[in-house]
């Protein structure tokens, strides 16, 4: 075992890979959201969460992994976070799965703003001076890409009536 592997040992209690991830052989049990959105489901360290017309706040992977597997509707994307910077914009693209980016890559509103959010000082801190929160992890509905559109809201809207 390398330093480094003994390190995230006794960070975490599980042995972790060169991706950061824990090995599936040491794992029991694997949550379906943590395979598929490639997380870590054992890891308690903070991370930076943005909900789709929710706000920004702070969680862990492990709660992620939970609230994804609680509710299948949702889906989590990450975007990178560049080390001086303290406001992000997300982008519609930045919420689409790495497969789908190719099949919208041609609609008008792929590079669509959706957000500017800020980053708190805490985790820009910890950014620029531990390397901490190097990725905003984007939560939103699996039909968010429709949900903004005017016919989907007048669809809704006429269906209560």
């Amino acid at each position: 075992m390398s330093a480094d592997e003994i390190k995230s040992l006794a960070r975490h209690g599980t042995p972790k890979t060169a991706t950061g991830l824990t090995d599936s052989s040491h794992s029991s049990s694997s949550s379906s959201s943590a395979e598929r959105y490639r997380l870590d489901e054992f890891d308690t360290a903070p991370i930076l969460l943005y909900k789709y017309r929710g706000g920004l706040c702070t969680t862990s992977q492990k709660d992620l992994c939970a609230a994804l597997d609680k509710d299948e509707h949702l889906r989590c994307t990450r975007k990178p976070v560049p080390r001086y910077c303290s406001y992000l914009d997300i982008k519609r693209h930045d919420m689409y799965l790495p497969e789908e980016k190719e099949q919208y890559a041609s609609f008008p509103n792929y590079d669509a703003s959706l957000a500017a959010v800020k980053i708190p000082m805490t985790a820009y801190l910890s950014r620029i001076f531990m390397g901490t929160y190097d990725n905003l992890y984007i939560v939103s509905p699996e039909n968010a890409q429709n949900s903004s559109s005017p016919t989907d809201s007048m669809k809704s809207s006429t269906a209560s009536l």
